[in-house]
């Protein structure tokens, strides 16, 4: 594995506990409260990093292992977000699901070989997208909103 694949895979294992942090320094008090108008709460935000992470980098990257140059669709964000916050799910599960989908993304990443980062499917608007890509979007798509999370909870 090269140095800079290893980086990616340390970065999602490390993006995961990121996260978890960030939801710890949350008082639940202010879990489900957007810090101002037009904004996510915390809540809202780990959400949508669950929806992503399972919805659009978990099954790209799954679909990039066993399919050739697939398309990959549109991904409706306010829906998935809408609807899973009308379930009413635990921030607890959220982030449960959140961290065991970086540990298995990182498993099968460990097991991938060199050259197959390089596979491509393609969105619609977006273009081309490599499983590399996809990898490294994980961690900073965790970061950027962990430090959202964490934000909205001080604010």
């Amino acid at each position: 594995m090269t140095p800079e694949h290893r980086v990616l895979i340390e970065r999602i294992c490390a993006s995961a506990d990121v996260v978890r942090r960030a939801v710890d320094g949350v008082s639940r008090a202010r879990f489900d409260r957007p810090p101002r108008d037009g904004e996510w709460s915390a809540l809202e935000t780990l959400t949508h990093v669950r929806d992503v992470i399972v919805h659009v980098y978990g099954l790209r990257i799954r679909r990039l292992l066993y399919e050739d140059a697939p398309a990959f669709a549109d991904f409706d964000e306010e829906g998935y977000r809408r609807a899973s916050l009308a379930r009413g799910e635990a921030a607890t599960h959220l982030l449960e699901t959140i961290v065991g989908e970086h540990e298995q993304l990182a498993r099968l990443l460990e097991t991938l070989p060199d050259a197959a980062w390089s596979r491509e499917g393609r969105h619609p608007s977006l273009g081309a997208m490599s499983i590399e890509f996809l990898a490294r979007r994980i961690g900073e798509h965790a970061e950027e909103h962990a430090a959202q999370i964490a934000a909205a909870g001080g604010a």
